[in-house]
């Protein structure tokens, strides 16, 4: 769980949704309301854009994530488009406030808002999310009824949702002027944080974890938000030499996948490295990548452990 602004408490969020496009008079979605529209799931992983960021050298400023700041997970709820219906061709991006506010600089005290480009809407990939699991989407993951953007950093997945807006110029809200690339060797400064970078963990051995010689399986996840991840390599002499894991497919592109193989190690310490590439070619770096965010930092991952 990450918030910006402390949570809601029981009873003051409704799921009462208010909607504004241009042309249009405001409406009110409900939660009954939503009930009545086509239903749908989709797996897909919610990640911070500083998971990983205690890997990057120099240190930057934030949460000093490790690896724990991802969620594979199956949302269900109702496509953005058929709640909002048409978004009229003069709206460039759609603003979502969440009931949540704080107070930050220089602006003062403000809702947690953030914006994304109307095509998000238009192509059916936002959702209003109302279940996790098959379950009612509880308070504290942003129910009862939350934005989800497949595929993109979690931050713009809005929590405890109260308002939408249709807007024709650009938004510049202090999430989205905060959320950028700055300092970052592949991208121009001011570049926004959007679609998830190709990732893969190691859960298995651990880092310091003591195996017995012979054949030890390492395994772990994988995914992407760009597109479905289709290899998973291994080395286990610090990228001298690649071997292909075997992989298990998730449901659908945007899901975690997960992954498994097996070497032969001798007793003493060893390294392994696991590097995912997804369907676009897209694969993770082995050095880090700095920028002053800290954000999308998809190092290839490295544990070192013992073999007794």
């Amino acid at each position: 769980m990450r918030n910006s602004f402390p949570m809601p408490e029981p009873g003051q969020v409704t799921g009462e949704i208010e909607v504004n496009l241009p042309g249009r008079p405001p409406r009110t979605l409900t939660p009954d309301g939503l009930a009545g529209l086509e239903q749908v799931d989709v797996d897909l992983v919610l990640e911070c854009a500083g998971n990983g960021r205690s890997l990057i050298r120099p240190v930057v400023a934030g949460v000093e994530w490790g690896l724990g700041g991802a969620s594979p997970v199956r949302v269900g709820g109702v496509r953005l488009i058929d709640a909002v219906g048409q978004v009229p061709d003069e709206v460039t991006e759609m603003v979502f406030t969440g009931f949540d506010r704080g107070t930050v600089h220089p602006e003062g005290e403000v809702h947690f808002q953030f914006s994304i480009p109307a095509r998000l809407v238009r192509d059916g990939s936002a959702m209003l999310v109302t279940h996790v699991g098959g379950e009612p989407l509880g308070l504290e993951h942003g129910g009862p009824v939350r934005l989800v953007v497949p595929g993109h950093y979690a931050m713009k997945s809005v929590k405890w949702l109260i308002r939408i807006e249709g807007v024709t110029e650009p938004f510049s809200g202090h999430f989205v002027k905060r959320y950028r690339f700055f300092g970052d060797d592949l991208l121009e400064d001011g570049s926004p944080v959007a679609e998830i970078q190709v990732r893969s963990v190691i859960a298995r051995p651990g880092r310091g974890e003591r195996m017995t010689a012979g054949r030890v399986t390492v395994a772990g996840s994988a995914w992407s938000g760009v597109a479905a991840v289709e290899q998973v390599t291994l080395s286990a002499d610090r990228g001298e030499t690649w071997v292909d894991a075997e992989l298990t497919p998730g449901a659908g592109p945007l899901a975690a996948i997960s992954w498994r193989h097996e070497l032969t190690l001798g007793s003493g310490m060893h390294t392994v490295m696991a590097r995912a590439i997804d369907a676009s070619g897209n694969t993770q770096p082995l050095v880090s990548r700095w920028n002053k965010g800290g954000y999308a930092n998809n190092v290839v991952h490295t544990v070192e452990f013992e073999v007794i």
